[in-house]
């Protein structure tokens, strides 16, 4: 085994939204493998952030009549090898660490991490979408989600997800 490791992190880190597989890794030996993100989105209006942001009076219609709609076969295999015998952290320090709002498959890591094979498979209609910060306002609008689809967001994920085996040499 290797000599200790001192990490100290001095700083700040600020994330306001984050969204389907995304991560924030800090410090050793971090692994993210086979992370895969398939979807489809419709969005009249999409994500509003910021501050003092009026929307006012509008009409939003979202019309999505597919016949078939989304279909997703994600067939991965993951897998994740460690030697045995690697460096072990002894002394670790962070100093703010801020995140507002997570969606879905998002990972904050401190320290040593293996996140494998995450996957985020999804549908999403909005005809409004989320709002995030301070004094924001949405007034007298009229949102109309209309999706008449016949087969909807079919998904077949069959992975064969395998980490953190250690492998003696």
């Amino acid at each position: 085994m290797t000599d200790a490791f001192e990490f100290q992190f001095a700083g700040n880190i600020n994330v306001q939204s984050m969204d389907r597989q995304s991560g924030i890794f800090i410090g050793e030996n971090n692994k993210a493998i086979g992370w895969s993100a398939h979807g489809k989105t419709n969005n009249v209006i999409g994500k509003i952030g910021g501050q003092s942001n009026l929307i006012y009076q509008n009409l939003l219609i979202l019309n999505d009549p597919d016949y078939i709609d989304t279909p997703i076969d994600d067939r991965d295999i993951n897998l994740s090898f460690e030697t045995a015998g690697g460096e072990e952290t002894k002394n670790f320090t962070v100093d703010n660490v801020n995140v507002n709002a997570m969606q879905q498959n998002c990972v904050v890591a401190i320290g040593e991490s293996r996140v494998t094979g995450m996957d985020a498979n999804e549908k999403v209609n909005q005809s409004h979408g989320g709002v995030y910060g301070n004094g924001n306002h949405s007034i007298l609008n009229h949102n109309v989600n209309i999706d008449e689809d016949v087969l909807d967001a079919i998904i077949e994920d069959r992975d064969i997800k395998m980490a953190n085996i250690r492998k003696n040499d």
